[in-house]
């Protein structure tokens, strides 16, 4: 199986490493030797990635780059004979371990990435969580890392909080940290401007925005274009988006029952200007309030499709099909 190649913008949210200096490593000092996709575009591995995670590490650290790709070289060079001379199995414990103490020469517990993240959150220690991220995005695809990182993550810190073993400015600042990197994901994606157009924001009275973002993200990978209008729009702005642009659908997500309760009379108001105008929008309602798929009472177009972002999309599509 050919290695997946990325691209330099990808490389760049993923390593910290500005485009133009990524350039400018590459031609004066040879740093990564990316190689050439179909398209011509560069093309960087996992590796490349790793490489310019550990460099801006010592640059960051006040070390010439020039001074420092000659070490990484080096150390490369001297591990390749270590291994080489030691017959070491990559596939054993040690040479995993080995492995991950040559690439991520940082001291932290790779086995436990979550409760890292959280006493980073927890310490307001903005610099190594940033740090750490970085690390992950290089090591994980995307998905893996929000579905079983980032997501868990949230609910854990969510959950500490609401047992008092945290303060609120703690799982605020891990909350922002972790809204912050969903947006800048999602900004990756440029879907077709034919693809179908997906809106999506929290509902009314709601401000816990994680979910619909995690939620927007897969939608992306299933080649929607999707708008995000924040945390709780106002209710005409959400009329006149209806009557101006008449998207494929509108997804809200609601945390909290009653507040999901509380936005019946204007999810009733919604289907009855969709129904009445014939167009062919739909909505869709997800988040922690919804237990089981539902069409909503009264309506003819408003679904609740409980679980995750992932499997919401899939039945999303079954129904807008």
């Amino acid at each position: 199986m050919t290695p997946r190649l990325y691209t330099i913008k990808e490389v760049s949210l993923r390593s910290g490493v500005s485009t133009q200096l990524i350039r400018k490593w590459e031609e004066r000092y040879e740093a990564v030797m990316p190689q050439r996709m179909q398209n011509g575009y560069r093309g960087y591995t996992k590796q490349d990635m790793e490489t310019l995670v550990w460099l801006k590490g010592q640059v960051d650290e006040g070390v010439p780059i020039g001074m420092a790709v000659l070490e990484w070289k080096n150390e490369q060079e001297a591990a390749a004979k270590e291994l080489e001379r030691e017959e070491i199995e990559l596939a054993s414990e040690d040479a995993i371990v080995k492995l991950q103490q040559f690439y991520m020469p940082t001291a932290m517990d790779w086995n436990q990435p979550i409760e890292q993240l959280l006493q980073f959150f927890i310490q307001l220690d903005l610099s190594n969580a940033q740090r750490f991220y970085e690390q992950l995005l290089a090591i994980h695809n995307l998905e893996h890392l929000l579905l079983n990182i980032l997501e868990p993550t949230l609910v854990e810190l969510g959950e500490r909080w609401e047992r008092g073993e945290i303060s609120e400015y703690q799982e605020h600042f891990g909350s922002h940290f972790i809204r912050d990197k969903m947006l800048a994901i999602r900004s990756l994606f440029r879907p077709n401007d034919e693809s179908p157009l997906l809106v999506t924001a929290c509902g009314p009275g709601e401000r816990h925005e994680l979910g619909i973002l995690f939620f927007g993200f897969f939608a992306q990978q299933e080649g929607f274009r999707v708008i995000y209008l924040g945390s709780s729009p106002a209710e005409k702005g959400i009329f006149d988006c209806l009557a101006d642009v008449q998207p494929t659908a509108f997804t809200f997500s609601f945390s909290i029952e009653e507040r999901l309760e509380s936005a019946v009379p204007f999810l009733l108001e919604l289907d009855r200007r969709i129904t009445e105008n014939h167009f062919r929008t739909k909505v869709f309602i997800g988040g922690r309030a919804i237990h089981e798929d539902a069409l909503l009472q009264g309506t003819e177009q408003v679904y609740l499709i409980a679980g995750d972002g992932k499997s919401c999309i899939e039945k999303m599509k079954v129904i807008l099909h």
